[in-house]
């Protein structure tokens, strides 16, 4: 054991807070090293936690299969979106949304999957115990270990507690640091998930068979679109599931406001719409006005920063330390490679390589530096979307997307 080692780890379990794909991924690292772990969740099992949007993963696919094992490794083409396009295949599609011409083509890395969010969940939940309906109070640390209060009065005592929960992080409010609150971007986005009949398919799939954006120059209103099912038809013909949406700068809190309800949202998604070419403003007139599938969000984000692990006993991964926009693609797939090398140092701590404190310092300095610059491309990329002149080969919207050399 490494001198002056006060770790637990190796004899007390670690708790994970959050068992969304960051959580999930620490899990699977876990039990495929013989880490004692605990999985907590907020939400009830079959509750909002298992819908969302699907998931971009390029450069963080080598560091998910080396940390979740072979076994899993083999089921992850499963959880393509459309698995008639093979993984590499699509890449970024950048339009002008006046004229629907392609500016920009874009593939973040040779390997790439588009990920459906319950697909991947499926495969990452496999031979793990995950405790539902356990939302988090608080934490104390004593001496060598961490206790978790949860909100029905339950508490569970660990080894090391990592905070996995999201952009609203219970784990990083109770932690000390300069800051903990989420930067709000005047940015607002709407979203809503529809279906493609197999003809209305036909034009946008011609397009990008999974997931495209564009910008109208003239309105500063950007859209985008990903494909989130595929369905069979009983013809035997493929329909589709899909999220479209739109963002624009706020430049006044009521005129740019997020309306209230979903078919008032939708309501603002046609009328934001305005100047669009085709099948773009097809895809987004043709969402029915009554759809309760319309979600708003104010973005926001937090360029991670250090904080104080209580000598080695509490940190954070994904979301959590390092919420991000998605104009960029990236924000799961840092949260993956948080993940990975947190596993790795826990591993040497297992071992007695390192001390608990050592391995923590050596994730969080690495974590907190790559991440906090990813924060701010992301953020860049979500101004820029919005402004024609700015989007070059340089800007962070387009440029590509290298992986990180811890990757």
């Amino acid at each position: 054991m490494a001198g002056g080692d006060t770790s637990t780890v190796a004899t007390k379990p670690i708790i994970i807070i959050g068992a969304g794909v960051v959580g999930l991924t620490l899990a699977q690292g876990c039990r495929e090293a013989g880490i004692p772990f605990h999985i907590f969740e907020q939400h009830e099992e079959s509750s909002e936690r298992s819908q969302g949007w699907g998931l971009t993963l390029h450069w963080s696919l080598n560091s998910l299969e080396r940390t979740i094992g072979p076994q899993l490794t083999a089921l992850l083409p499963q959880t393509n979106v459309d698995l008639s396009v093979k993984e590499g295949e699509g890449g970024f599609l950048f339009l002008n949304g006046a004229t629907g011409e392609p500016r920009y083509h874009v593939y973040p890395t040779k390997r790439f999957l588009r990920a459906g969010r319950q697909k991947l969940r499926t495969v990452l939940t496999s031979g793990i115990d995950i405790q539902y309906g356990k939302k988090l109070e608080s934490f104390m640390t004593e001496g060598s270990e961490v206790t978790a209060t949860f909100s029905d009065g339950t508490s569970v005592t660990g080894g090391l507690l990592i905070g996995a929960d999201g952009n609203n992080s219970i784990v990083r409010t109770g932690l000390k640091m300069e800051n903990t609150k989420l930067t709000s971007l005047p940015v607002n986005l709407i979203g809503a998930v529809r279906h493609l009949t197999p003809e209305q398919a036909v034009p946008v799939r011609a397009l990008n068979p999974l997931l495209f954006f564009a910008l109208n120059p003239d309105t500063r209103i950007f859209f985008f679109y990903s494909i989130q099912e595929v369905l069979r038809d009983p013809d035997g013909r493929s329909s589709y599931d899909a999220l479209v949406g739109v963002s624009w700068i706020v430049n006044d809190t009521e005129k740019d406001a997020i309306p209230k309800t979903s078919p008032e949202r939708v309501a603002e998604m046609k009328r934001r719409a305005t100047g669009f070419a085709e099948p773009l403003l097809s895809m987004i007139m043709d969402i029915p006005d009554d759809s309760m599938s319309a979600t708003g969000l104010r973005l926001a984000d937090f360029p991670c920063e250090p904080w104080d692990n209580a000598s080695g006993l509490v940190t954070l991964a994904g979301d959590s330390a390092h919420a991000m926009t998605m104009y960029r693609g990236e924000g799961a797939n840092h949260g993956i490679l948080d993940a990975a090398l947190l596993i790795d140092q826990l591993k040497k701590v297992y071992s007695r390589e390192v001390s608990q404190v050592e391995g923590l310092q050596a994730y969080e300095a690495e974590m907190q530096e790559r991440t906090h610059a990813a924060v701010l491309r992301s953020r860049q990329a979500a101004f820029d979307g919005h402004d024609w002149d700015a989007i070059t080969d340089t800007s962070p919207l387009i440029g590509v997307r290298f992986p990180p050399a811890t990757a």
